[in-house]
């Protein structure tokens, strides 16, 4: 039976913050309790037995991530209560933590009171299916002792029973599997293994647009298809397959489409892949569109109405931990981007150069260093100002990204510095990337470059190479800005390789 009121646990150590949020869910018809710390709120855990927990992240005592792990590793608690986080900006990789202990959601303040209210009753709606899967587990249970006792004539009866058990039960190992995995791939991966396992089909497809703002979903990954079936596999979100599951977003059979769906472009690409089923899936968090596709199955049977509902209960699970986990990959990218130029940052060419000296102490091929910088930067910044220098440093990273080969490792070193490493590249082979950036950016056409005391805007650059210069990371960096060094006084917009002459003359 589907509850009328829910119990709502808020967490909070503010109390004008807490106050604000009893009095919106309790006008909202729900039941309140509230605990200023995560001591109390673990004693409320048990005796007022919430439906929902709303956790912040930063509590005095313990915090909301170890009151997550408590919640979850209390056997005493038989029924799921959702956590539903609060967070700051500055708190979002806590966030990443308490998902990854069992918190089910977060909402980052400032928020919306219509965000707020929606996660809420997503994260019930979740509850309401964990709550009926598990009664419904336990009244099959009972049900297979009753079906025993019966005469042979209800046998068969009993077989499909047992089978919705096995389901039940499946779904839930399955959706602990894929709130576990926080990597886009392998969830992906798993997600298709399991269906395949679970509806024996012979061949799966998971279709996504994964970059921001990208038109058209393409295949992330696939089993019991060759990569050529597969590898230029598109469907336009324009497309009217994609209109359609918009407005009917449960698994849908490709024979049973309406007839205008059946003849796009969409359509017509996964049926020529032998695709039988299709399942719409929409990210939670970013609304993002993606579809899970499967071909026909190893015995041939078709797909039946309750498989179809089973499918679709996997899809919301999906659906969450598809979001978890690009959440997870943005925070991850972000942490080593650069923002201005999306080149690497200082951070991620400081891991790279050490694994790439270690992978020389393994091969020894070599590993080669470039490092550059603007020349007169200064004088373009005060002449024109701070927009325009901005937007030099992004023209540059584009001609960097352009030049180098697809294996080399273009950073942001630092204001107008930039470094780039080279993989098993020798002290011959630097000096010819050197030079070839070098010219590129010199006929390269930038906004008032003449204001530059060399009437145009250049660069400087200085090598260095590995084993013959340096022996560690700190060592070939040193070596490399000493030979800059001796590029600027040579007069600049040239390039010199290190050299002991160098440091000498220092």
């Amino acid at each position: 039976m589907k509850k009328t009121s829910y119990r709502v646990l808020i967490v909070e150590d503010h109390q004008e913050m807490l106050q604000v949020l009893s009095k919106f869910l309790s006008e909202r018809g729900f039941e309140i309790d509230e605990a200023d710390s995560g001591e109390v709120a673990l004693k409320k855990i048990n005796s007022t037995k919430p439906d929902l927990v709303l956790l912040d992240v930063m509590l005095p005592g313990i915090s909301g991530i170890e009151v997550t792990k408590k919640i979850r590793s209390n056997g005493k608690i038989k029924e799921y209560i959702p956590i539903l986080m609060l967070t700051a900006k500055s708190e979002i990789r806590d966030v990443i933590t308490g998902l990854e202990v069992g918190a089910d959601d977060y909402i980052i303040k400032p928020f919306s009171f219509d965000e707020l209210i929606a996660r809420v009753n997503s994260a019930l709606r979740f509850k309401q299916l964990s709550d009926n899967l598990t009664t419904q587990s336990k009244e099959l249970e009972n049900a297979n002792q009753e079906i025993y006792q019966l005469n042979q004539t209800l046998v068969e009866n009993n077989k499909e029973l047992r089978k919705k058990v096995y389901d039940l039960r499946n779904i839930f190992d399955i959706s602990l599997e894929l709130h576990a995995i926080l990597d886009v791939d392998r969830l992906i991966n798993s997600t298709l293994l399991s269906l395949i396992g679970k509806f024996s089909c012979k061949s799966a497809v998971f279709m996504y647009g994964l970059k921001k703002m990208e038109q058209r979903l393409s295949v992330l990954n696939s089993k019991g298809l060759y990569k050529t079936d597969v590898e230029n596999l598109t469907i336009e979100k324009s497309d009217s397959l994609i209109s359609y599951l918009h407005k009917n977003k449960s698994p849908q059979l490709i024979t049973r489409l309406p007839k205008y769906v059946q003849k796009s472009l969409g359509v017509k690409a996964l049926t020529n892949i032998n695709m039988e089923l299709i399942s719409p899936i929409t990210t939670v968090r970013n609304q993002e569109d993606a579809l899970i596709c499967l071909g026909p199955r190893v015995n041939e049977k078709p797909y039946q109405k309750a498989e179809l509902e089973i499918l679709l209960t996997i899809n919301n699970i999906v659906s969450i931990a598809l979001s978890n986990a690009s959440l997870h990959d943005e925070v991850i990218e972000l942490s080593y981007t650069d923002g201005m130029t999306d080149l690497h940052n200082y951070r991620y060419f400081e891991m790279r150069l050490k694994e790439e000296i270690l992978r020389h102490t393994r091969n020894k091929q070599g590993v080669s260093l470039i490092i550059l910088d603007v020349d007169h930067f200064k004088n373009y910044n005060d002449t024109l100002g701070h927009q325009a220098g901005d937007e030099v440093l992004r023209q540059l990273a584009l001609i960097l990204k352009d030049t180098v080969r697809e294996n080399d490792i273009v950073a942001r070193y630092g204001g107008e510095e930039f470094a780039v490493i080279l993989p098993s590249v020798s002290k011959d082979g630097v000096i010819i990337l050197a030079e070839r950036i070098r010219s590129h950016v010199a006929d390269a056409v930038f906004n008032d470059e003449h204001v530059q005391p060399l009437g145009k805007l250049t660069i400087s650059v200085g090598t260095a190479s590995l084993p013959l210069d340096a022996s560690t990371s700190t060592d070939l960096i040193y070596k490399a800005d000493t030979a800059l060094y001796a590029a600027k006084h040579a007069g600049r917009n040239c390039v010199r390789q290190y050299s002991p002459e160098l440091t000498a003359s220092e």
